[in-house]
């Protein structure tokens, strides 16, 4: 899935980064010359004023699975690391995945968005739950997660950057652009 790869112990240097580019081919996409689209990921606790930990698709297997191969997962820390076995730098992710609420995924009935809710650790805690570092290439583009509200007001005091913790669940926007829509359809 694109794990990396664990070692008993390692004194090298580690670097962080707030920022990615992601570059994708999607040619049916009006994202010009050849079909090449760019996007930034951040992993950024001061962004402005506040906190942006973006939310990406994780390219982890076969077209036939759930979501067509793809999972989503939240973005805490973009880093690097200089692996002295292959003599090249590794960029990694540290991410905490959000997962299907069933053992049978499947599409909203109403929507028809996949529906997601954040994965929690063995004691059921939440926001952040069971983290996990990702090689950079598994990481397809930026996902869009639209809450799964209920019924009654939102509060007053809730803002944005607390979207993303505020919920139970979420959908996967796949309108969002028409490379999302032809990757989950």
């Amino acid at each position: 899935m694109g794990l990396v790869e664990p070692w008993d112990s390692f004194d090298g240097p580690i670097r962080v980064f707030h920022s990615a580019k992601v570059e994708y081919y999607a040619p049916s996409d009006s994202c010009g010359m050849g079909g090449m689209h760019q996007e930034v990921i951040h992993a950024n606790p001061n962004y402005g004023g506040s906190c942006c930990f973006d939310t990406v698709f994780v390219s982890v297997g076969d077209e036939a699975e759930a979501m067509n191969g793809l999972l989503v997962a939240r973005v805490w820390l973009l880093f690097s690391y200089f692996d002295p076995y292959h003599s090249k730098d590794v960029p990694c992710a540290l991410v905490t995945w959000f997962i299907h609420p069933s053992d049978n995924p499947e599409c909203d009935k109403d929507t028809g968005m996949w529906k997601l809710q954040r994965e929690q650790d063995v004691d059921g805690e939440q926001p952040v739950g069971p983290v996990q570092v990702i090689h950079l290439d598994t990481i397809l583009r930026g996902a869009h997660l639209l809450p799964c509200y209920g019924s009654g007001f939102l509060p007053v005091e809730l803002k944005h950057t607390d979207s993303l913790n505020a919920w139970d669940c979420y959908f996967v926007n796949h309108f969002i652009d028409q490379h999302a829509h032809e990757l989950l359809s």
